[in-house]
């Protein structure tokens, strides 16, 4: 990873802010897809604002590259603005895993190919390294962020009512779903765990399993033409 020239940073920054649970899982699925992710898991509990966590079977990150990997306007996927011409990633700010160290703790567990083990990372709210050790995890990425908007309480309040953090829900399962049908490779897999209740799902393109944990059934079923009609009209 590189840093950004200033006046690259200029053209590009949007000054990204982290407004609700939907955005972080937003950032960080990008990035796996990007890491050449084949598998990708998706964990949320109370809501994701006591913890959110994505786990991908990526190509990790460099031990080199650790240090800056959450910094911003740091990054791998280009290094002036001329290279927007050719760019096939989601991400190529730089500034996704900073903008959530601003509004949650944040951990990093990755290893790549060519590691013997993986290690975890825990930064502050600038992405500076504070910590780190080793960890038994296998090659890829874990992104967890813990106590989302701790140091904004407007924002959290926002979501006090038990109808906002159902609709926040909604948005989550939804980004899979396209996500599910953009990337017919790609595995993912949902949880979010509640006080009293956990639920599992696995969103793939033509098939849509839902299981409930707790109740311990499956089901499946297949999405219809109008259902494909309706998500690429979200999309796009």
């Amino acid at each position: 990873m590189k840093q950004l020239p200033a006046a690259t940073v200029r053209l590009l920054s949007s000054s990204q802010i982290i407004t609700s649970v939907v955005s972080v899982v937003k950032e960080l699925i990008e990035n796996s897809l990007d890491a050449g992710a084949t598998s990708i898991d998706v964990k949320l509990e109370n809501y994701g604002f006591d913890k959110i966590e994505v786990r991908d079977n990526g190509e990790g990150i460099k031990a080199d590259d650790a240090p800056v990997m959450a910094m911003k306007y740091y990054t791998s996927k280009i290094s002036s603005h001329e290279d927007l011409e050719n760019l096939t990633t989601y991400g190529f700010r730089g500034e996704a895993l900073g903008s959530i160290c601003c509004v949650a703790e944040v951990l990093i567990t990755t290893r790549t190919a060519a590691d013997n083990f993986s290690t975890q990372y825990v930064l502050d709210g600038s992405g500076h390294i504070i910590s780190q050790k080793p960890s038994h995890l296998g090659q890829g990425t874990t992104v967890t962020a813990l106590r989302l908007f701790k140091n904004l309480p407007v924002r959290k309040q926002f979501y006090s009512t038990a109808k906002k953090c159902k609709e926040e829900i909604k948005k989550v399962q939804d980004l899979l779903i396209n996500y599910g049908i953009l990337k017919p490779d790609v595995r993912i897999v949902f949880v979010h765990n509640k006080i009293g209740d956990s639920t599992k799902r696995l969103f793939h393109p033509r098939n849509v399993c839902f299981l409930n944990m707790k109740m311990s059934k499956t089901c499946s079923f297949p999405l219809k033409s109008s259902q494909f009609s309706n998500i690429f009209h979200l999309l796009f």
